[in-house]
């Protein structure tokens, strides 16, 4: 699908006179990429007769050889008057926008110019929800270059570094291996910091016997990657063993459930079910997974809670985990693409043992 199949799929999902897509200092990068390809700042207006792109002086040139086939308006002054006299130009008078994305100062900004706001729930979201093949190609890139990166740090682990040392180190490596930069912030967590699922590396340095957790993602033209793998410095102890025996079985039962119409609860559930029976119930506490495009987090979910059911196309993570606080943690998580009779699982990084590393 191309930008201008994206943007008329678009048209579908809205009733208005335009859709607004609002991007300044990262608003929403992601929408106002997938629906042109302009990496810039600026506003984005989708219409049944025209698609504009209005932005300002810093980014003319830049949307000159990004976009050349849309129509730019150049902002002289702030973007909310700017969006104002632009919409009135073109006879927008009911603006639609991702109520999400967009802030409740900007939305009141836009009712005082004189136009009618109508926020919606994301539907540019939903769209990216089915990945197509070029996209599905650009996530599997960033698989792979996170897998060579993780793979040639493994080399250099020795007990008495620190976590924020492997962190900074694995970024340099997948930076100079071409990623375009980190897909979210790298978590290396050693010892009983694997408990904590959204921990951010320290000082604490690696001794013999620790639990080693890398969750990690490389962003490869745009595009994100997500996996966790998890080693031991040294020897690991019988409970580490048997912690990672069942996450690991777990992992495989969430990706086997995997499949078009299953539901995200039920897919939840096959990983759940199987950690709950082994008395770790209270010790998993988070979604199984989640989808992975522009965006680390998007849809679909996968948990207890889901609502969504899975297509074909979608991109989504088998990531369970059992967290023991003061003792550390185990987290598998695959990234896989939904299909028609199962999954195709994009990562191969082994994790069939805990690996020794240092």
């Amino acid at each position: 699908m191309d930008y201008a199949e994206r943007r008329s799929a678009l048209l579908e999902k809205f009733d208005a006179d335009a859709f607004m897509v609002f991007n300044l200092e990262g608003t929403d990068r992601v929408s106002l990429y997938y629906l042109t390809g302009f990496t810039g700042e600026g506003v984005l207006f989708v219409s049944r007769n025209k698609t504009l792109l209005l932005t300002d002086s810093r980014y003319t040139e830049q949307a000159g050889r990004e976009v050349p086939g849309l129509e730019l308006v150049q902002a002289t002054g702030s973007f909310s008057n700017a969006i104002a006299s632009t919409c009135k130009e073109n006879g927008f008078n009911r603006l639609a926008f991702s109520g999400e994305r967009v802030t409740c100062a900007l939305a009141e900004k836009i009712r005082s110019g004189g136009l009618e706001p109508v926020a919606l729930t994301d539907p540019i979201s939903e769209l990216r929800l089915i990945k197509d093949k070029g996209e599905i190609g650009r996530i599997r890139d960033a698989v792979l270059l996170t897998e060579k990166s993780l793979n040639q740090l493994m080399r250099e682990i020795k007990p008495g570094m620190s976590e924020r040392e492997l962190a900074l180190r694995l970024e340099f490596i997948m930076r100079e291996n071409g990623a375009q930069q980190t897909a979210f912030d790298l978590i290396v967590a050693a010892g009983e910091n694997c408990s904590l699922p959204h921990y951010q590396p320290g000082d604490r340095v690696l001794r013999a016997g620790d639990l080693l957790l890398f969750d990690i993602g490389a962003k490869c033209d745009w595009y994100c990657a997500d996996m966790t793998r998890v080693f031991s410095v040294g020897k690991a102890s019988p409970e580490a063993e048997k912690i990672y025996e069942t996450v690991l079985a777990a992992n495989k039962a969430g990706i086997a459930a995997v499949q078009a119409g299953a539901s995200g609860k039920a897919v939840d559930a096959a990983a759940r079910d199987l950690i709950a029976a082994s008395g770790h119930k209270e010790h998993f506490g988070h979604g199984l997974g989640h989808g992975v495009g522009l965006e680390v987090h998007e849809g679909p979910h996968l948990s207890p809670m889901s609502k969504d059911t899975l297509r074909s196309g979608m991109t989504v993570t088998v990531e369970p985990g059992i967290y023991l606080p003061g003792f550390g943690g185990v987290r598998i998580e695959d990234l896989v693409v939904v299909t028609d009779s199962g999954c195709d699982v994009l990562t191969t990084f082994p994790k069939e043992r805990l690996i020794e590393v240092g």
